[in-house]
């Protein structure tokens, strides 16, 4: 009889303590209750806010267009550059399909003419491309021979800049607005005795593109070699280096 009225007991004292931690939890003010996941705090403090690497409610969330952190890049094969070059790869589409439309020559012959020390500052996004713009910057002509000028992208390819041409950096050296930095190599006297310089438009026997080089404010189409220029500053810049071919449209 005794083990009877412990069971009892014991029941009676379950069922009571689950009605108290019910009541306990209803009766907690609704800013104290845990919060479920879809209202979990963010870096803004407000739900659906931006979370940097994070995934909502089910759907992956990517920065937009040029707005990466500006880590330092050190290597080819670095997270920072490959995430960056995969989303410049993408976003080139149509760039690559104009320049198959038209058929603007691909020249991969001049990279001979960008030394090794240069060139290891590199990573390539695609081998050719055509874009079509607006020149807001030039400069001719540098030390070591190249005659230098940015376009601002008209919007088939206004994606296809990287987070470091968008950087305030960016915006003192370069006047004009987030652009793409074109290169076109071997179209002056190398000046520059650094090792990136010397020798290296020696027996240059490409384009002369000194006739059809851009004015300010000029409607041009350029081809080239599609890359980011990882030294050049923070979050590493978008060029065509070396430069294939210039039209200047109407």
């Amino acid at each position: 009889m005794r083990n009877n009225h412990s069971q009892v007991l014991a029941v009676v004292l379950l069922l009571l303590m689950s009605w108290l931690a019910f009541v306990a939890v209803h009766a907690m003010p609704s800013d104290a209750k845990p919060s479920s996941s879809h209202s979990r705090p963010t870096e803004s403090g407000k739900p659906g806010a931006f979370v940097t690497g994070t995934i909502g409610d089910g759907f992956a969330v990517q920065p937009p267009p040029g707005t990466e952190p500006l880590t330092t890049l050190t290597a080819n094969n670095s997270a920072a550059v490959l995430a960056i070059a995969h989303r410049l790869a993408m976003t080139s589409d149509n760039a690559s399909k104009t320049q198959a439309k038209l058929g603007t020559p691909c020249l991969p012959g001049l990279k001979k003419y960008i030394l090794p020390p240069k060139e290891a500052k590199f990573t390539i996004i695609k081998e050719c491309v055509t874009v079509t713009g607006t020149v807001v910057w030039v400069h001719y002509f540098n030390n070591d021979g190249d005659a230098n000028f940015n376009v601002v992208l008209d919007s088939p390819y206004k994606n296809m800049l990287g987070p470091g041409s968008y950087s305030k950096v960016f915006a003192s050296k370069y006047p004009g607005g987030p652009a793409m930095h074109m290169e076109t190599v071997c179209q002056g006297p190398v000046t520059g005795k650094s090792n990136e310089n010397v020798g290296a438009c020696d027996g240059y026997n490409g384009p002369d593109f000194r006739t059809v080089l851009p004015k300010l404010g000029q409607h041009v189409m350029v081809t080239g070699r599609y890359l980011i220029d990882r030294p050049e500053m923070l979050g590493g810049i978008t060029e065509f280096h070396p430069v294939y071919a210039i039209k200047i449209l109407p």
